[in-house]
């Protein structure tokens, strides 16, 4: 039996610990308690049951294993990441060891696919006279879609983070933040971190194919995508190597898992 196919094998052995950590995190609302949760949990879990969990999550199709796999990606970043520290440099070296990319993809930091360079313009000739705090208000409360989308085009973060608690803001219009390019990668951040946009698949996606993002955060959300985006990105040769090879990985377990 090779390495690749005894770490499928495990992930599919799995199956109890799975439906238990789907049910409990699905039991809270979405957001911090529920990272917490999954936090904690794979806390508790020894290295190679924790990869088999985060496995089996991440091959799987279904919506909630999907909101769980969500729910351990912002473990990993967030506050309570700090409960898995000691825990993750074992965890790495099993999912390394199993050949499982679509856990150890996780746990890497690579460069960016396209540093980050601000640009030489100064900007948007109206914006430039008003002050920060007055972009902000603008933000999070204007009607205008051409104002509006001026200020998103600047991609100032702490102007975006307004801007994406605007109740007129669309999906659509998010979705045009997420993948305009160049972008600053603390803007796409912002939309991961976002509760209202974080749990969007088209919002999500932009991010990932967004040159400029980060590939330590598209690489978490490649998980909580459907399989069609997944194989879509797998042949898209304009994103970091990594993660169409993840990507590939993911989309083939789960048509193996339909099949």
């Amino acid at each position: 039996m090779t390495v690749r196919a005894a770490g499928a094998g495990a992930a599919e052995g799995s199956a109890p610990q799975v439906r238990s950590l789907i049910r409990r995190l699905a039991a809270l609302e979405e957001g911090p308690a529920r990272a917490g949760a999954a936090a904690r949990a794979l806390a508790d879990l020894p290295a190679e049951a924790a990869v088999r969990v985060v496995a089996a999550l991440a091959r799987s199709a279904r919506a909630d294993a999907r909101a769980a796999m969500a729910a351990v990606g912002q473990a990993l970043v967030g506050p309570d990441a700090a409960l898995l520290y000691d825990h993750l440099a074992e965890v790495y070296a099993v999912a390394a060891a199993q050949d499982l990319l679509e856990v150890s993809s996780l746990l890497v930091s690579p460069p960016a696919h396209r540093p980050w360079v601000p640009p030489r313009d100064k900007g948007d000739s109206r914006l430039a006279p008003l002050t920060l705090g007055h972009k902000k208000t603008l933000a999070r409360t204007h009607r205008d879609p051409d104002l509006l989308a001026r200020l998103a085009a600047e991609g100032e973060p702490s102007v975006v983070r307004e801007l994406l608690r605007n109740p007129l803001l669309t999906e659509p219009f998010a979705v045009r933040i997420a993948a305009r390019r160049p972008m600053r990668p603390e803007t796409l951040r912002l939309l991961s971190e976002s509760r209202r946009w974080r749990t969007r698949p088209a919002v999500m996606l932009a991010v990932v194919r967004n040159p400029w993002a980060e590939p330590a955060l598209a690489l978490k959300l490649l998980p909580v995508l459907p399989a069609a985006e997944l194989a879509e990105l797998g042949r898209d040769g304009t994103i970091h190597p990594l993660l169409r090879a993840t990507a590939t990985r993911l989309a083939r377990a789960r048509a193996g898992a339909a099949g």
